[in-house]
């Protein structure tokens, strides 16, 4: 048995960010994997793993599945009874997903909140493990790691990330999927029935079928990741999570970048649980990642796609990204 934490804390080791043509193979990779939707998402987002062997985004080092359970408390009372970390939400462990994003919403409604200005610029950092390779299944490595930083005007009519060493700010004329800016997102539907079709419509479901469940969950995911959020859309992306069949609670902690979390998601392909990864206390999003769950043979795409590309074991984590920072800040390149 591999020990999972000396290898997740192995993997935020420095690194290189990868290379220009391997950053244009994943972009590539990324537009095939939305073909038949209305629009392709602009940026890094979950890789799912869903055109076969293709997958860009963040991959990671092998682990082993089984860590330690984690409790959801503050400690014991007086009485040996779990303490309520927070006001009106239950202590002691959650028995399943449905439970877990309850609490969760529960959590994002009572968290105190000031809005950013129009004006003002929010702040996005993130921790990824990828594949030195463009694209492919993780069954070993070799690997990196690299930040990701990111602003985005609160109005959402700016963006900013740094290349090639400097700040480059952009107009934002185009739509994206999801959308991006604080005030944009502060009007979607907060009545999780509501917003479970306004998802299906942007991922270009016909009115009144049920969508692809995978589907909603990670444009649910992307939106968590990519923003700050106010409190009521949080909560309600939360309870429609909730509302998404086939959502399951991994029954170990998962701990990135030293933190525990509670891991729940979706399965997709049969074979890779995709999850949502929050803090067991506070229930805030703390990121994301992809493992298998049973063992899995890849092929290729296209014309290859009865070559047979290798072999994933079961408990082969595919996808690691911690949120390491969301702040709002005055001005694109700030970073606090």
């Amino acid at each position: 048995m591999m020990d999972e934490l000396k290898i997740l804390q192995d993997a935020w080791g420095e690194a290189a960010a990868p290379s220009t043509t391997a950053r244009a193979q994943a972009r590539m990779a990324l537009l095939e994997r939305a073909a038949g939707r209305r629009h392709a998402r602009r940026r890094l987002r979950p890789p799912g793993i869903g055109i076969r062997l293709v997958a860009v985004g963040a991959m990671a080092a092998a682990i082993a599945a089984g860590v330690t359970v984690v409790r959801t408390t503050g400690g014991t009372d007086g009485t040996g009874r779990p303490r309520s970390v927070l006001p009106g939400i239950p202590a002691g462990p959650v028995a399943n997903a449905a439970e877990a994003l309850d609490r969760a919403a529960a959590a994002a409604d009572a968290r105190p909140f000031t809005p950013p200005r129009p004006g003002q610029w929010v702040y996005r950092e993130l921790r990824v493990r990828t594949s030195v390779h463009a694209s492919g299944g993780v069954t070993e490595g070799p690997y990196t790691t690299y930040t990701q930083r990111h602003w985005e005007r609160a109005d959402g009519k700016k963006s900013a990330e740094i290349q090639e060493g400097r700040l480059k700010v952009f107009d934002e004329t185009g739509r994206t999927i999801p959308p991006e800016g604080y005030y944009v997102l502060a009007a979607l539907p907060t009545d999780p029935a509501a917003l479970l079709r306004w998802v299906d419509a942007e991922n270009g479901e016909k009115p009144g079928s049920k969508g692809e469940p995978r589907n909603a969950f990670e444009t649910l995911s992307v939106i968590l990741r990519e923003n700050l959020l106010p409190p009521r859309t949080e909560a309600a992306i939360f309870r429609a999570m909730k509302r998404i069949p086939g959502v399951t609670l991994v029954d170990h902690a998962a701990d990135a970048a030293g933190r525990p979390a509670i891991a729940l998601g979706v399965t997709a392909e049969g074979w890779l649980h995709e999850e949502v990864m929050l803090d067991p206390k506070s229930y805030t999003y703390l990121g994301e990642r992809a493992i298998s769950i049973k063992g899995h043979t890849l092929r290729g795409v296209g014309s290859d796609l009865d070559k047979v590309a290798g072999y994933v074991k079961k408990g082969v984590l595919q996808h690691l990204t911690v949120r390491t920072v969301v702040a709002v800040v005055d001005r694109p390149g700030q970073r606090d």
